[in-house]
């Protein structure tokens, strides 16, 4: 069952699952994410089981994922919420989901970074996510994370959707300028955007 109404205990356990899947240096302080709507499953008991952190895109009706994870891999928990959650989504009238992924390709990489990124991507390609042709997408992340870590080195990521209610997704570049533009509060002739951009086929 989804919820979002948690008490104390519940939201606890929440930021336990959070910090526990996402190493330091690629969470947001814990207290951010409820600025945006931190959806929470939960078992029968009331015990929470994963988090999603949404955000809605603007007026397009789509909503983006920043963040999504399980307390327990394995046992189709993952798999299970997400399908609930795009039913919710869908029924509230949204038509797209987005997130980005960390890319498995990006040079440098130890085996088992582009082991788990792949697996990551696969995970929501068999719920019927699909892994846009954008490449060299790197957007600045504003106050949730540094644009750089120590090193100057900037995440490469992916871009990904999942169409609530069936049919295609949207072209790629209408997704990526959404995610862009208004995930991120760049302007659409930002450097960053431009580079993603060049990347797509015309």
């Amino acid at each position: 069952m989804l919820t979002t109404d948690l008490d104390a205990r519940q939201l606890a356990a929440v930021r336990a699952i959070y910090e526990d899947a996402f190493p330091e240096d690629l969470r947001a302080d814990f207290d951010s994410l409820l600025v945006d709507r931190l959806v929470v499953r939960v078992t029968e008991a009331g015990t929470p089981e994963g988090l999603a952190v949404l955000r809605l895109l603007g007026d397009t009706g789509w909503v983006f994922l920043r963040y999504y994870a399980v307390g327990v891999r394995g046992g189709g928990v993952g798999t299970a919420m997400l399908a609930e959650l795009a039913a919710l989504l869908a029924a509230e009238g949204r038509s797209l989901l987005v997130w980005d992924v960390e890319d498995p390709d990006e040079p440098g990489l130890g085996e088992h970074a582009v082991l788990e990124h792949h697996r990551r991507i696969a995970f929501y390609e068999r719920a019927g996510g699909v892994l846009l042709p954008v490449r060299d997408y790197a957007p600045p992340h504003g106050d949730d994370l540094p644009d750089e870590d120590e090193d100057g080195h900037a995440p490469c990521l992916r871009l990904m959707c999942l169409p609530l209610g069936g049919g295609d997704p949207p072209p790629a570049r209408e997704v990526l300028l959404a995610a862009m533009t208004l995930r991120y509060d760049l302007a659409a002739d930002h450097p960053a955007v431009l580079r993603a951009l060049a990347t797509l086929t015309p």
